[in-house]
């Protein structure tokens, strides 16, 4: 039995010109399980005007913006079960610049390491709450992603070069209740999960059941609440 905590404070600041040209920056600070706070991390810079956004530091490319499929289960932001289809080398752990532009319907995005050693491009259509995303990148990775949702169902399907494929199905029983159901076929085995979340007001008691790739069951109750 673990018990697990975790306090993220999130700084953000925003200017916009004269001429309609906006400028955030962010980072963020983790505490977790009671532990000293870390450094500031995941520190980002962006600017967008229209449809056109640049953004520079901890990005998560374009593979992973707009071609990804995950099923986080648990109250601790998938700490209990987590799926993942990502198989980018570009992510917000590192220092990476991203461009996307934004045209009705469709999202094109391009990113790299800031030292060169991955590229990689992706593409996204939304249209009357289906979503299609597909990217590629030099390191001859690629991502698939599928999602759906009307009402209170939402679906997503994800595909990599891996061979991982992600499966997640949400449910809204009511105002206050919400089922999640996560599965991922990958070549480590099989992993899947369900979550129950309930709306205390102001905060989610979260009860999950699942089965990690290695076999092991697990369970986890908690709460998340933000301010």
């Amino acid at each position: 039995v673990d018990v697990s905590s975790k306090m993220r404070v999130t700084f953000k600041g925003s200017v916009e010109t004269d001429s309609g040209i906006s400028f955030t920056a962010s980072s963020r600070i983790n505490i977790s399980d009671g532990a000293t706070a870390s450094t500031m991390e995941r520190g980002k810079i962006a600017m967008s005007s229209g449809g056109l956004n640049l953004a520079v530091g901890a990005t998560n490319g374009a593979m992973k913006s707009l071609a990804r499929a995950t099923s986080y289960q648990g109250f601790n932001d998938g700490g209990v079960v987590g799926m993942d289809s990502n198989t980018s080398g570009i992510n917000d752990s590192g220092n990476n610049v991203y461009v996307s532009y934004s045209m009705g319907d469709i999202t094109v995005g391009v990113g790299s390491t800031a030292d060169g050693s991955e590229q990689d491009i992706a593409a996204k259509y939304t249209v009357n709450g289906f979503a299609i995303g597909v990217g590629v990148s030099n390191n001859d990775e690629w991502m698939l992603s599928g999602s759906y949702s009307t009402g209170p169902v939402s679906f997503a399907l994800g595909y990599n070069s891996d061979e991982t494929a992600v499966l997640s199905v949400g449910y809204a029983i009511s105002d206050a209740t919400s089922l999640s159901v996560g599965y991922q076929n990958a070549a480590a085995g099989d992993t899947y999960g369900v979550s129950v979340s309930q709306d205390l007001g102001g905060a989610s008691l979260t009860g999950t059941l699942g089965r990690t790739a290695a076999g092991a069951n697990v369970a986890g109750l908690g709460v998340q609440f933000s301010f």
